[in-house]
């Protein structure tokens, strides 16, 4: 008997028998799943789908902004009865504190937070030059307060969007612009961004509407400080009081 036109025959076969199949109306999901259920049996489960990539829409970074406006606040700081610098904060807790960068306070003996459409006398109780960040108080109460995501992992690639708050003829407006993870190091992260004057102290916020650090200038570069960092330096001051 020859085996090798056996074989060949039953090759032949077969594939004839897959292409009249396949041409039959509706056959390709049938043959589909067939293929599937071959392959989740040999495997011992399903293979896995490919996952479908998520697509911000500019309307998705407008709301993300929108809802944190009112844990915002534009800060102005004095010297000599001239501004020296402007900039954001964040508002930490219900009862007026305020976290901003070094930088925008800095050298004043005046400082002043616009908040909605009041302008409030802010006191510095807490600051460090080296973390760039400080801790103002107002005289306000019932704050809306932003939420820090301190376990958050960096990666260079992601989107951030900057928010914060600035002073136009004595009324507090929103800042916003987008941004991207550009280097991870180990104490702060730097943005490819555009560059702005009234961008310290602003929000980077990620896709799930999550305060994940704070930015400021530094060398002609927009950098960023970690809510982890920021977390740090306000529970230190809530221990010591």
């Amino acid at each position: 008997m020859n085996y090798t036109k056996i074989i060949s025959l039953g090759l032949l076969g077969g594939v004839i028998a897959w292409f009249l199949l396949l041409s039959l109306p509706g056959s390709g999901p049938f043959v589909f799943n067939l293929i599937r259920d071959d392959l989740a049996n040999y495997l011992g489960e399903e293979p896995a789908l490919t996952p479908t990539p998520t697509v911000v829409t500019p309307d998705f970074w407008q709301k993300i902004v929108a809802d944190h406006t009112l844990s915002t606040v534009a800060v102005q700081s004095f010297k000599d009865g001239k501004i020296v610098r402007e900039g954001s904060g964040v508002i930490i807790s219900s009862d007026g504190v305020i976290i901003t960068t070094f930088d925008v306070i800095s050298g004043a003996d005046v400082l002043q937070v616009f908040h909605n459409d009041r302008i409030l006398r802010a006191q510095l109780v807490r600051y460090d030059g080296f973390k760039n960040l400080a801790l103002l108080k107002v005289n306000a109460t019932d704050m809306s307060v932003a939420r820090l995501g301190t376990s958050y992992q960096f990666q260079s690639g992601q989107d951030v969007i900057i928010s914060g708050k600035l002073v136009e003829l004595s009324n507090s407006t929103a800042l916003s612009q987008r941004g991207m993870i550009s280097q991870v190091l180990s104490r702060d992260i730097i943005l490819d961004t555009k560059t702005n004057y009234y961008i310290s102290g602003a929000k980077a916020i990620n896709n799930s509407g999550i305060v994940v650090g704070m930015v400021y200038l530094r060398s002609g570069e927009v950098r960023l400080v970690k809510a982890e960092i920021m977390d740090d330096f306000i529970k230190t001051y809530f221990d010591s009081i």
